[in-house]
C-alpha cells in the first residue's frame, strides 16, 4: 500500500519547484534584457550613421546649389573692382569672335 505523503514533503517539493522556476525566469529575463540592449545599441548605431549620411548628402546638395551663385557673385565682385579692364576685355573678345566668324 502507498503511504500518504506528508504536507511538509509536499511543501518542500513545492518550494524546490518554485525556486527552480524563479531561477529559470531570472536567467530568461537576463537573456532578454541583454538581447534588448544589444538590439537597441545596433539600432542607435544605424540611426546615427544614417543621420550622418543624410547630413553629408544635404550639405553636398546645398553646395551644388550654391555653386553657380557663388561663381556669379565672384564675377560681379571682380567686375566692380576692375570695371575698365572688364570692358576692355569684353571689347577685345567681341572683336576676336567677330573676326573668326567672318
Amino acid at each position: 500500500m502507498v503511504e500518504p505523503v506528508s504536507s511538509s514533503t509536499i511543501a518542500k517539493v513545492a518550494n524546490q519547484a518554485r525556486a527552480a522556476t524563479d531561477h529559470v525566469a531570472e536567467k530568461a529575463t537576463d537573456a532578454i534584457t541583454s538581447a534588448r540592449d544589444s538590439v537597441r545599441e545596433s539600432v542607435d548605431s544605424v540611426a546615427g550613421r544614417a543621420d550622418a549620411a543624410s547630413r553629408w548628402a544635404s550639405d553636398k546638395v546645398e553646395a551644388v546649389r550654391k555653386g553657380p551663385d557663388d561663381l556669379l557673385n565672384a564675377g560681379a565682385e571682380y567686375i566692380r573692382a576692375r570695371p575698365y579692364a572688364c570692358v576692355g576685355f569684353a571689347l577685345a573678345f567681341g572683336y576676336l569672335v567677330g573676326r573668326l566668324r567672318s
